[in-house]
């Protein structure tokens, strides 16, 4: 349905606006489409790129580490090959010798002093007896805790390589809430290779935390190692920092529990995974020995606002070389249309009777020979309205002649009629004179064969012609003539002031039934000259103004009197409003003409 309404309201549209509409919805479109292909090209591209600098970050953490703990494997080494050491393992408990345990003592003491990863040292003789030495040891520490821990056979089994197991891998061999990596080995005899008991180096988590000094401490990223079993060993953030940048119902440890599982098996990668309603950026490594897996979580909406700088650069781009375009299709729709509104310019002056040819600089085969053929047809349009012209002149001039010829009967006949009734009522005396002031009526409407006479010469037929009538009707009306001298010599068509003399006598006065006066009068105007006809007899109502002005296609016996006269003015001086009726019913009428105030020659 919007549709239609929409076609509809575009088809009444001026072609440049809907050429622009065009363009603008088009380059609009095209703007948004490729900013969001830009703006996911470019995520992609910095998610790939993140990701791998990320993979790099993880890949130097790790080798950090591996690093520390390879130090700690050589450093466990020679405690284990410490000869005092083996001394005292060799004759079965620690507590045997006191002065080698003394020795013993402070060479550990002095271990731990001079290297920092190490906060304690435990030893497991095969007495069963558990010798420690560091700041946060227990107290006392039941050798079956040992014994009985899930990695005692394993590191037997390894006949003295080292395992790591976080925070004792289920035996406490540290107060204090923070995370430690137990570095585990069998202490074998340098001689034989037996067993003289277990070795274990406690690594404390601030140790750890010294590798991500040179990382970048972001609010939103955080970086996690995990042990071979996906447990923390310890973050770049503390678990109250991630809950603070995670939602409340989301349990970290177990997301990134999760996380481990998920890439296991794989050395590096990297994959978007959502915690909550928060999308991440997850980049994984584990190329160690022990099985260690080191993550880093970054918010996807991070690298967003991170990208955004450069997405805006490039909106900006599309942005300006769509501005560029719009402008460019304005300027094509203007050559376009330009000649167009030329062409309708020129329409909307043929409305108002204006025939202007269109002179205008088009671009294009088609627009010059539309405009060439337009201005060929306003041409041949002004050559055949002047014909026209010259042949309604001439038609106009005929239908005078016409009316004129249809005139003089029909007074004639009036005449006669009226000089009959005299001479049968007896009144010689009358009709000699009625006689005499119809031949001075005819001699100066005749006498020259002229159609076109001066004003005095009419008045001097409207004299005779009201000298007749009042032989007719001698108490029924009165004249009088109000002519200016400086209007006399002026021409108008003949019988235009009789018709209106005559309506003014019958139609007005005789209409009444009581005496009146036809008054006759001549002023010069401005550029004009005003004759007028008044009477004081029957009026005429609204209705019958408008029926004589208004209905001008009546039939040639309608035709004499007013709308004959009136007529005829139309026609010589083409003009509708050189006439006018003033009228009220039962006062009078007035008949007003404006002619033109020069000499028309017939």
């Amino acid at each position: 349905m919007w549709l239609k309404r929409l076609n509809k309201k575009l088809s009444n549209s001026k072609i440049g606006l809907i050429i622009a509409l065009f363009y603008f919805v088009l380059i609009v479109a095209s703007t948004v489409v490729s900013s969001l292909f830009y703006e996911k090209i470019y995520l992609n591209i910095t998610q790939r790129k993140v990701s791998e600098v990320s993979v790099q970050t993880l890949n130097s953490i790790q080798t950090n580490i591996n690093l520390m703990i390879n130090n700690a494997d050589s450093l466990s080494k020679m405690v284990l090959s410490n000869s005092d050491l083996q001394k005292l393992l060799r004759q079965g408990s620690m507590y045997e010798d006191l002065n080698t345990q003394a020795k013993v003592s402070s060479y550990l003491y002095k271990f731990i002093q001079s290297v920092p990863y190490a906060s304690s040292v435990y030893i497991l003789d095969n007495s069963n007896n558990v010798y420690s030495v560091g700041a946060d040891i227990l107290p006392t520490l039941p050798s079956d805790k040992i014994v009985n821990a899930k990695w005692y056979k394993h590191v037997i089994e390894k006949k003295g390589a080292f395992i790591l197991e976080l925070n004792g891998g289920g035996v406490t061999f540290e107060k204090g809430q923070e995370n430690y990596v137990s570095l585990i080995r069998l202490v074998r005899d340098m001689d034989n290779m037996n067993k003289l008991g277990i070795l274990v180096i406690n690594i404390p988590q601030k140790s750890f935390k010294q590798v991500f000094d040179n990382i970048s401490n972001d609010a939103e990223t955080n970086i996690v190692i995990l042990d071979k079993e996906n447990q923390k060993i310890t973050s770049l953030k503390s678990l109250k920092d991630e809950k603070e940048n995670v939602e409340v119902n989301i349990n970290i440890d177990n997301e990134i529990v999760r996380i481990g599982d998920e890439f296991s098996g794989n050395d590096t990668g990297y994959k978007m995974k959502k915690l909550g309603t928060t999308e991440y950026l997850i980049s994984y490594s584990s190329k160690n020995n022990y099985n260690w897996k080191f993550v880093s979580i970054i918010p996807f909406a991070q690298l967003s606002k991170e990208s955004m700088t450069m997405i805006f650069i490039g909106f900006i781009i599309i942005l300006f070389n769509g501005i560029i375009l719009f402008i460019c299709s304005i300027s094509i729709s203007r050559i376009i249309t330009l000649p167009i509104k030329s062409l309708l310019t020129s329409m909307k002056d043929i409305e108002k009777g204006v025939f202007n040819e269109v002179r205008i600089k088009t671009y294009g085969y088609e627009f010059k020979k539309l405009c060439s053929g337009y201005n060929i047809m306003i041409t041949e349009i002004k050559k055949l309205i002047a014909r026209v012209i010259e042949e309604q002149k001439t038609i106009r001039k005929a239908e005078l002649y016409t009316f004129q010829a249809q005139i003089k009967p029909h007074f004639l006949y009036n005449t006669l009629d009226s000089i009959n009734s005299l001479a049968l009522s007896g009144c010689n005396k009358e009709v000699s004179y009625l006689v005499e002031a119809l031949g001075n009526y005819y001699r100066t409407s005749v006498s020259k064969g002229k159609e076109i006479i001066t004003i005095r010469e009419e008045v001097e037929m409207v004299k005779n012609y009201l000298k007749i009538q009042k032989v007719r009707y001698p108490d029924l009306f009165e004249m009088e003539y109000t002519i200016e001298s400086n209007c006399f010599e002026y021409k108008i068509p003949k019988l235009i002031l009789q018709p209106l003399a005559e309506n003014a006598l019958y139609h007005g006065i005789r209409a009444k039934g009581k005496n009146g006066t036809i008054k006759i009068s001549a002023h010069k105007g401005e550029g004009i000259v005003i004759l007028s006809v008044e009477d004081d007899g029957a009026g005429m109502s609204e209705e019958q103004i408008e029926d004589i002005l208004i209905s001008k296609d009546r039939g040639i016996e309608e035709s004499f009197g007013l709308r004959g006269t009136f007529e005829r003015i139309r026609i010589f001086y083409g003009n509708d409003n050189a006439y006018k009726i003033e009228s009220k019913l039962g006062e009078g009428t007035k008949i007003v003409l404006f002619i033109e105030a020069e000499e028309k020659e017939e």
